[in-house]
């Protein structure tokens, strides 16, 4: 039984919470860069020092119990209540300190508008003591990120506004309708382009929130693929079977090579709202909304007032 907790304790907590979010002793391997072995012993010597079981692993392969979650859920408040009352300690010396994390869509980083590494620039020129961690990934995974607050910052589109999360608008990006070389439709001219025949080619769908991103005027009449990234998206339409639309200026070296064409941008292109989204009542309120007032300070917004306290 524990009657004290250790820092012994939280760091075999901690290995717990990688185990199980990595899916395993296996995969945790990776995370965690130690052998299988040792995560095994540091796991038993935790439900030693517990007195209960935490996981089952065997052929069957890797499960929690009922302690297991229990702890679990535990393990993960806790660490939330360190990494706040870190801060909150910091923030009273005049110090911004702590792990902050970001997310974003990809294929971000070469469009002008997106002003994160100025915004980390001016940011590390205040006296911080910060952890940036950085990420790309889907609109979907950002706003569960966010909410759960796996992710502190998210920058993205999102389509559907959830309560307790609060939004931001950022920047726009035009999205353009594109075929690759091998299309049918890549060597015919504009003139000989209609509506009617681009609606009825194989459209490669974006898969986050279940395909109901709006494609602005497009209406594709089959959507015969999916994926979750601009990249998957472009390999889809270079393999000369779908279209689909990619970021306009992220697009533009696969156009000027020859790889892949716009179809009828002036009827097909349509602009996608990209917004910051953090939560309200975010535990590193202090460093999330310094950085914030960093962001949009590039943008030459100064917002005044609290990021966070307005309701979404």
């Amino acid at each position: 039984m524990l009657h004290t907790l250790r820092n012994p304790d939280i760091h075999l907590l901690r290995v717990f919470v990688s185990v199980v979010e990595s899916g395993g002793f296996s995969a945790a391997q990776i995370t965690l860069n130690v052998a299988q072995s040792t995560i095994s012993t540091q796991i038993g010597d935790l439900e030693t020092r517990l007195g209960r079981r935490l996981c089952l692993r065997g052929r069957t392969g890797f499960s929690m119990t009922d302690d297991g979650l229990v702890i679990y859920e535990a393990a993960k408040t806790l660490f939330k209540a360190i990494d706040k009352f870190t801060a909150l300690t910091n923030a009273r010396c005049g110090v911004l300190s702590g792990e902050l994390r970001i997310a974003f869509d990809d294929a971000l980083v070469d469009n002008p508008d997106f002003l994160l590494e100025q915004a980390i620039v001016r940011f590390c020129q205040r006296s911080t003591d910060v952890v940036y961690s950085l990420n790309t990934c889907n609109p979907l995974d950002i706003a569960e990120g966010v909410l759960d607050e796996r992710i502190h910052i998210g920058i993205s589109t999102f389509p559907n506004h959830v309560p307790g999360m609060k939004y931001l608008p950022l920047f726009t990006e035009q999205q353009t309708l594109y075929c690759g070389c091998h299309h049918p439709l890549f060597s015919l001219s504009d003139e000989a382009l209609t509506r009617e025949i681009i609606q009825d080619q194989p459209y490669a769908q974006r898969a986050y929130y279940g395909g109901s991103l709006k494609t602005g005027n497009f209406q594709p009449t089959a959507v015969e693929a999916k994926a979750d990234t601009m990249e998957a998206l472009l390999l889809l339409i270079k393999t000369g079977r779908f279209i689909a639309h990619l970021p306009t200026g992220w697009a533009q070296k696969w156009v000027r090579n020859g790889q892949i064409r716009p179809l009828l941008p002036q009827i097909f292109s349509y602009d996608s709202q990209f917004e910051v989204v953090v939560r309200v009542n975010n535990q590193l309120i202090n460093l999330v909304e310094a950085f914030l007032s960093d962001l949009f300070s590039c943008y030459g917004e100064a917002r005044k007032g609290s990021f966070l306290e307005a309701k979404n």
